[in-house]
């Protein structure tokens, strides 16, 4: 049994740690790479693309993110929902349901989802249709998707206070070039340098808080901030893949002795944002285990527009994400593990 020489606290946001800003003042953001603001952002500049090519319906599975629909809706497009099958994979059947030159979001869900062989039956069967892969759960494949288009999230992988990516297999998006700079981004910020600082909770939620009111409210796309470029240009992405890789190897490890119930199988060939486990007492487990300094998240808790869905019912009510990031030791794996089995 390995113990931790501190408890510290497992999950939440990233902090930033001043002194990486060094150097800031003077840079020059490096042309070659273009970060927007958020994915939800990332995707409105897709769906600003797509319109141009008289586009206007797009149909995303039912388990999905609330904040991909409003991207969707903000965009201009009329929304339609399907049922995802049993590997969390859109249905070809569905295919039926699909006017010509419609628009398809498939998910790449906590980044074990690899979507790319349904993308290829799509358009084999279906040319017509414009195929948007979301991969803001799996940072390193955005850019290896058969997809037309495909997008991620830098803030949910990294320490930084806002930026996305977005990858596009034929045409460039044209868009960017006019952009205004995000602005959600600066609560953000303070929010990571305060909790750096180990500062009383509330203090640097308050600023947590308000970048997401701010960013819930953007009605278009807009590009990250120069600081997240600078940031971006300095992140080690092979180290840290290497931690999160030892990480979720050895969750999966410690959580089978525990007993616990993984939503997908290990594979070594992919790099998840989280590993998500399903609970019958998810909430009343999540609930005590904050008392032993873990936050961990969920995705998603059900919504009005999923209420219908089996799928988004049974994951919405089960689900918690273990977090396996670079922030954090073997022991603190073990710890995490250990203290949701005492309550299960």
């Amino acid at each position: 049994m390995l113990r931790m020489k501190k408890i510290i606290k497992i999950g939440g946001e990233f902090d930033i740690n001043p002194n990486i800003l060094e150097g800031y003042p003077d840079y020059t953001p490096n042309n070659n790479t273009y970060l927007y603001s958020s994915g939800r952002s990332a995707l409105m500049a897709i769906l600003k693309q797509v319109s141009t090519y008289g586009k206007s319906i797009i149909h995303i599975p039912y388990y999905i993110c609330p904040s991909v629909v409003f991207a969707c809706e903000k965009a201009g497009f009329d929304v339609k929902f399907y049922e995802l099958d049993k590997n969390y994979l859109f249905p070809l059947e569905y295919l039926t349901n699909i006017r010509i030159n419609d628009v398809v979001l498939t998910v790449n869900y906590f980044g074990f989802v690899d979507d790319n062989p349904t993308i290829l039956e799509i358009r084999n069967l279906r040319p017509d249709i414009t195929i948007i892969s979301d991969q803001v759960q799996s940072f390193w494949t955005y850019d290896k998707t058969e997809a037309d288009f495909s997008f991620t999230s830098l803030r949910k992988h990294f320490p930084i206070p806002d930026g996305a990516l977005i990858y596009s297999k034929n045409q460039p998006i044209e868009l960017k070039f006019s952009l205004k700079e995000s602005f959600f981004y600066k609560n953000k910020l303070i929010g990571s340098l305060l909790k750096n600082q180990s500062l009383p909770d509330n203090i640097y939620l308050k600023f947590f808080e308000d970048a997401e009111l701010e960013l819930d409210i953007e009605k278009e796309p807009l590009k990250a901030s120069k600081l997240s470029h600078f940031l971006y240009e300095k992140i080690d992405f092979e180290k840290i893949r290497t931690k999160r890789n030892e990480n979720y190897k050895y969750t999966y490890e410690i959580g089978l002795q525990f007993g616990l119930n993984f939503m997908f199988s290990y594979n070594d060939s992919v790099t998840p944002l989280n590993v998500p486990i399903l609970l019958n007492n998810r909430d009343h487990v999540r609930k005590k285990i904050m008392n032993n300094n873990i936050f961990l998240p969920i995705h998603w808790t059900q919504s009005n527009y999923n209420i219908c869905s089996d799928t988004a019912k049974r994951i919405g009510i089960n689900e918690l994400s273990l977090v396996i990031d670079q922030r954090y030791s073997k022991e603190e794996i073990y710890y995490q593990i250990e203290i949701i089995s005492k309550m299960i």
